[in-house]
């Protein structure tokens, strides 16, 4: 890898190979991808201020190594080249060489400042055990895997931050040694280039003698301590000492170590004062000598507030959910561990209570993902006000949330805390300006029953709550060493679905796709239904997720293709002009070697033409996946049209869309959700539809709803249009019907109406 000055070093312990490639793959970035996304976030998001994306997550140097020894090998060799490593992840297990206790000793013998980020799956060292071995230190933190993309790069950029800061403060204090060293040198020599001096330094410096008494002093020492000029012309450091003390958070500490100084005026002090007010200084003091005798001593001060606060707040980041602000899996993990140690201690419980939303996926689909993040902003809220003080909410991912209760002294008292929370569920939320109902599924764990460490509990408490989803939801279930018959009900949901495809329950429904500057019909949707012979009309979102995790949505892809051609020459048979019907493939699907002899069958069995079948993509199956972009070149080949479904709701870098051979894009609803009354919005439709244009693809805009909508699409030149405010998914005939009538969506006065 190509070295830099300006990159972080990072090596990578482990003895697995694989762990390698995973870290490369969430830490490393690609510099020329990365100018290529921030020119298109600035033009789709119309905002001058967006910070490059190597600002967000830093550009790595990563080293990986097997064993302990090879390790510490690497990071002589780098201390030696003068370009140390700022952070290392160690895994704990690493036969048959040292473990990751011994190596981290071997790697702070030569590097005491080094991150160190403990990998471990295992519990083969307590935390008390850890420290133990290796002592107290800000330098370690514990990961427990499997560990989230998210976390692991929130750690590598706050701890090498934090690293960074360290060699700033280190380089500011030599820096400062040096700077006060040259002060004291000037004073022998004249008074007013000593003056200059003092005056030109951003630090506050004060000068005094060993009775005490005040030698001299800079103007930013008076303004960053606030004191009168009264005082200091009294010439008394004992005033100025009491006086400062008082703005301080620890006046008695401060006083104390005034004193120690004191006592040792041959040493060199630096510590950090925190004030009442919030600020934060730096104090540096040194003897001030002439002629190699002690005559005093020189202070000086530097308000650092700003870079402590920064600090601060990276840390926060790392272990805080960004939406609700709530601690997220990293600290979570944390807080089960100090109250289970408390709980060893009094010989109490402790409660794992996991949440999850019910249908929340419901609330994202009908009124907007913004509106989502609203509702989980003010569950957590709602939730937060209403615990006990010491117990932890936090939100680990999507709308699953985790409530910690230390210090149960039976477990009725956890009950009593979850039907608190399913009454504060029943007060409606405001979102969209609308009043929302929603209700919450909660599994239960206890320690020590339940589980012994926060893996096991988390585990347990997760498997209870989809216990209560499955009962039916907005309610409680405890673990229990019988949850394993749960998976007899999944199979009995499984064979549901099975029977469904053999039983004929499923039916397509189609959308129709408008050309905007003639109003005519030029594609239609193929969408999937369920009509369930209990439940009714089943929806997508209601047996998809299922049919993906067993694997059915093989079959039920091959069945809706099927249906989609069938139709679609039905429709040419019947003399109506011929359309293209879209249909959506699977990820599951897309990676089938078959795939494209499947494809090629069914066109020849229903005898339509390729040229009027449109398969529909998803962005996330496109990356790094060369084997699903040659079949969908295949695709191509064989005349069909290739639309990207759903474009600007994922991470596509545009030389994906370089690669592949669409015919065009369809943007997501969210993009044109507010298009009439958002003027960045617009701007950003035209630059994809700008971005369209020059790649010769087409663009479809989904989720048409209102005729405000449709006008700005006209003005930005959007080519084809999908949405309730033309048609709601209709059946075949209904379909038919449309196909009847060439002028079903357009007026004479080139307007466009709604299909009765």
């Amino acid at each position: 890898m190509t070295s830099s000055t300006n990159n972080l070093r990072i090596i990578i312990i482990d003895d697995n190979p694989e762990i390698h490639k995973d870290f490369i793959k969430i830490l490393a970035t690609d510099q020329s991808s990365v100018e290529v996304l921030n020119d298109l976030e600035k033009a789709l998001f119309a905002q001058e201020d967006i910070k490059p994306a190597q600002l967000i997550l830093p550009h790595f140097e990563i080293d990986t190594v097997s064993q302990g020894q090879e390790g510490v090998e690497y990071i002589k060799k780098a201390l030696k080249e003068g370009k140390p490593y700022a952070l290392a992840f160690v895994d704990v297990r690493m036969p048959p060489g040292w473990d990751g206790i011994e190596t981290i000793k071997h790697i702070w013998e030569l590097d005491r400042d080094m991150q160190i980020v403990i990998c471990t799956a295992y519990s083969d060292y307590s935390w008390e055990e850890t420290i133990d071995e290796l002592g107290v230190s800000d330098n370690l933190l514990i990961l427990k895997k499997p560990f989230d993309n998210v976390s692991v790069r929130q750690l590598a950029c706050a701890l090498t931050k934090k690293w960074q800061l360290m060699q700033e403060s280190r380089e500011h204090t030599e820096s400062l040694e040096k700077h006060i060293q040259e002060r004291t040198d000037s004073l022998q020599k004249s008074l007013s280039l000593t003056r200059a001096t003092l005056e030109s330094s951003t630090d506050g410096i004060l000068v005094v003698d060993s009775a005490d008494k005040v030698i001299d002093f800079n103007k930013n020492f008076v303004t960053l301590w606030k004191i009168s000029s009264s005082i200091m012309d009294l010439k008394d450091n004992k005033i100025i000492v009491e006086y400062v003390s008082e703005q301080l958070q620890d006046p008695k500490e401060f006083l104390a170590n005034i004193q120690k100084i004191k006592s040792h005026p041959e040493e060199k002090k630096f510590d950090v004062l925190k004030f009442v007010d919030g600020r934060v200084f730096e104090r540096y003091s040194q003897p001030h000598k002439v002629n190699g005798k002690t005559v005093g001593r020189v202070w000086s001060f530097r308000d650092v507030t700003k870079r402590v606060y920064l600090e601060e707040k990276l840390e926060y980041q790392a272990t805080h959910d960004t939406l609700t602000d709530l601690p997220n899996r990293a600290l979570l993990s944390d807080r089960i561990n100090q109250a289970i140690a408390a709980a060893k201690r009094d010989h109490t419980f402790v409660g794992v209570l996991f949440f999850d939303l019910d249908r929340f996926k419901l609330i994202n689909d009908s009124l907007s993902h913004e509106a989502g993040d609203e509702l989980l902003k003010s569950f957590a809220k709602r939730i937060k006000e209403s615990i006990r003080e010491g117990d932890t909410l936090s939100r680990i991912g999507g709308d699953e949330f985790v409530m910690v209760l230390p210090n149960l002294h039976k477990e009725e008292e956890a009950m009593s805390i979850a039907n608190k929370v399913l009454l504060l569920m029943q007060s409606p939320f405001l979102i969209a300006k609308r009043k929302v109902i929603v209700t919450a599924s909660i599994g239960i764990s206890l320690y020590p029953k339940d589980g012994k460490n926060s893996d096991e509990l988390l585990k347990n408490a997760d498997l209870a709550m989809y216990r209560s989803k499955e009962s039916g939801s907005n309610q409680f279930q405890f673990y229990t060493d019988d949850l394993n018959k749960q998976s007899l009900e999944y199979l009995e949901k499984e064979t549901e679905l099975r029977q469904a495809i053999t039983k004929n329950e499923l039916f397509l429904c189609y959308q129709p796709q408008v050309k905007l500057t003639t109003g005519e019909i030029v594609a239609v949707e193929a969408l999937i239904r369920w009509q369930h012979p209990k439940k009714g009309l089943l929806l997508p979102m209601d047996f998809i997720p299922l049919a993906e995790e067993t694997g059915l949505i093989i079959p039920i892809g091959e069945w809706v293709l099927r249906t989609a051609c069938l139709q679609n020459k039905a429709w040419q048979d019947s003399g109506f002009p011929p359309i293209r019907v879209a249909v959506n493939l699977a990820n599951q699907q897309l990676k089938q070697p078959d795939l494209v002899a499947m494809i090629r069958n069914v066109l020849q069995e229903t005898g339509l033409d390729p040229q009027y079948l449109e398969i529909e993509l998803t962005e996330n199956v496109l990356i790094n996946n060369i084997e699903v972009i040659n079949r969908i070149h295949e695709l191509k080949e064989m005349g069909m049209q290739i639309a990207l479904d759903d474009f600007g709701t994922g991470y596509t870098n545009i030389n994906y869309l370089k690669q592949i051979p669409l015919n065009s894009l369809k943007l997501d609803k969210s993009i044109i959700d507010n298009i009439d009354s958002n003027r960045s919005d617009e701007v950003i439709m035209q630059a994809i539809i700008a971005m369209a244009s020059s790649l010769n693809f087409e663009v479809l805009a989904e989720g048409v709803e209102t005729q405000k909508q449709l006008d700005c699409l006209k003005t930005v030149n959007c080519e084809n249009i999908q949405g309730f405010y033309f048609s709601k998914p209709l059946l075949s005939q209904d379909i038919e019907e449309l196909l009847k009538k060439p002028d079903s969506f357009k007026t004479q006065e080139n307007t466009y109406i709604k299909a009765v």
